[in-house]
């Protein structure tokens, strides 16, 4: 089932500044149902953005884990951030469950020996019968068995009466009684209506309940108290913590807001500006959107800074997986903008590195390391021109920018035996030093450039510009980029690229240059 994606399983350090002490309410019920025997079979935590829900999937994922007794951890993120389908859902628990227990390993392997078209499927129905519910009825697992889906909401198929939501609501009652699973959502009405119509199955909760939710203000101060310099805790904790209205989230921008203040300003005129009622940001807006704007405000003001926040925020959004400072500056220095890449560094680090509460990694000084917005809310508020005002991002055209970095970036870098080997005609698997050589020749920036060049060509509208870079590509570097492909074992990715293409030329009715890559389709890419 190869490698699960990174962001898909429980680590050490991702408890998402999770404070000891806080949450108890919430923590002592999920665990007194993971142990009880006469359990629902699920429970699922509803709430509003930012209340902290993700934040107790990840502490009771650790609690377990401490005890070795964490069998799965799924956290799900948008739909634009990766390339990964829903199905690994299932995948993952399966890859999970065969990790921890041998008896079920040898099961699914009989049943994966005996139909070998289970191993590519990318269907609910047949992993969950076939790989998950048939294995197990020939396994017997002593204790709870506990599956975390974390963020069920911001599942691609999260709507509709056919979404991945009525699958888990209608089926995960046919688990063994022992499986235990915990999922958190958003108040999304097609997901609160389907498992409210099975409460009889599953623990329904909400992060308003009055009686696990009556210390939330008392752990919203404590945060504050463990992120604010004392003074100022002291001074205005108890009025921050009754801005906040109980939103985790709406605590930590502030408090980074306050360690780190705007040039010109003190921590002192931060608070100020957040305890203040703002009339002009509008009654509409939540507390957190509100919050937002004032932070983004504060650095981002003038017009010319707007612009360049626009166009870096804007290709870390629609990344298909995490840039990191060092690929986003690589690929910004292919965008067709004069610019040099130390330039570019600095455009880059000027936006980001003013957002260390609201992205990762982006205060570190490691710039190799992936950047993601900590928190779905903000990516919404971005991407919604009604509360967001001038920081709106248009995904159109940031999409159109990293296509023309991709190819760009491709044009200039791509060669003949990109790695120097010292031979073709040996598999690639035969070389002993072909992952220093990888990482040596082919940079993180030129492989994204040549696995997601098509997706975001996909997405914008057909363009001459655009068009003489592909024909450039393809007219001098076709096979260059199969080679990079076929060394990061990722030739499967050329293929579907091929099909986007023709469905983008198709757009912008480029008939004269179907017979190139029809041509580059048929005779080349069979032979890679």
């Amino acid at each position: 089932m190869g490698e699960i994606p990174y962001r898909t399983r429980w680590r050490s350090g991702m408890e998402r500044n999770y404070i000891p002490g806080t949450r108890t309410d919430f923590l002592d019920h999920i665990v007194k149902w993971v142990n009880d025997p006469d359990a629902k079979r699920g429970l699922v935590l509803f709430g509003q953005a930012g209340t902290g829900k993700s934040s107790i999937a990840h502490e009771t994922g650790r609690r377990f884990q401490a005890m070795n007794r964490l069998t799965s951890y799924f956290s799900f993120l948008r739909a634009e951030q990766t390339k990964r389908e829903d199905y690994h859902l299932f995948t993952t628990i399966v890859h999970d469950l065969s990790k921890r227990y041998p008896s079920y390993k040898t099961a699914l392997g009989k049943i994966i020996r005996d139909d070998k078209a289970l191993r590519t499927a990318q269907q609910y129905e047949p992993i969950f019968e076939s790989m998950l519910l048939q294995p197990l009825r020939d396994v017997h697992i002593v204790g709870p068995v506990l599956v975390i889906i974390d963020g069920l909401d911001e599942s691609g198929d999260a709507t509709g009466h056919k979404g991945l939501h009525s699958f888990l609501a209608e089926h995960l009652t046919e688990l063994p009684p022992n499986f235990r699973v915990f999922i958190t959502s958003r108040l999304e009405s097609d997901i609160v209506d389907r498992f409210n119509r099975v409460e009889t199955a599953f623990d329904i909760v909400r992060i308003d309940d009055p009686k696990l939710s009556a210390r939330t203000d008392d752990d919203v101060r404590l945060y504050l108290q463990k992120n604010l310099p004392r003074n100022m805790y002291e001074r205005y904790g108890h009025q921050l913590a009754k801005k906040a209205e109980g939103l985790f989230q709406w605590a930590a921008v502030a408090c980074g807001l306050i360690n780190t203040p705007p040039p010109g300003l003190t921590r002192s005129d931060c608070v100020h500006g957040l305890l203040a009622d703002r009339a002009d940001l509008g009654q509409d807006l939540s507390p957190l959107n509100k919050l937002y704007n004032q932070v983004l405000e504060r650095y981002f003001g003038s017009d010319f800074v707007l612009h360049r926040f626009r166009s870096v925020i804007g290709q870390l959004l629609v990344a298909f997986e995490p840039l990191s400072i060092q690929s986003l500056t690589s690929l910004r220095h292919y965008s067709g903008e004069e610019r040099d890449e130390e330039e570019e560094e600095e455009s880059v680090l000027a936006i980001v590195g003013h957002l260390g509460s609201l992205l990762s990694n982006v205060t570190s000084t490691d710039w190799t390391l992936p950047i993601v917005p900590l928190h779905t809310s903000f990516r919404d508020f971005l991407t919604d021109h009604k509360w967001s005002g001038p920081f709106f991002i248009d995904l159109k055209g940031a999409h159109r920018q990293l296509a023309h970095s991709c190819l760009g970036l491709m044009l200039e870098n791509l060669k003949f035996n990109i790695c120097e080997l010292p031979s073709s005609y040996y598999p690639n698997d035969k070389f002993d030093d072909l992952q220093s050589r990888l990482s040596k020749h082919i940079s993180s920036a030129l492989f994204y450039a040549c696995c997601f060049w098509d997706d975001h060509l996909e997405r914008v509208r057909f363009g001459r510009d655009l068009l003489t870079q592909v024909r450039k590509l393809f007219e001098e570097d076709f096979l260059f980029w199969l080679e990079v492909l076929s060394l990061k074992n990722a030739v499967d990715l050329a293929s579907p690229a091929l099909s986007s293409l023709i469905v983008w030329l198709a757009s912008g009715q480029q008939s004269e240059v179907y017979s190139v890559v029809f041509k580059v389709e048929s005779e080349e890419i069979n032979t890679c």
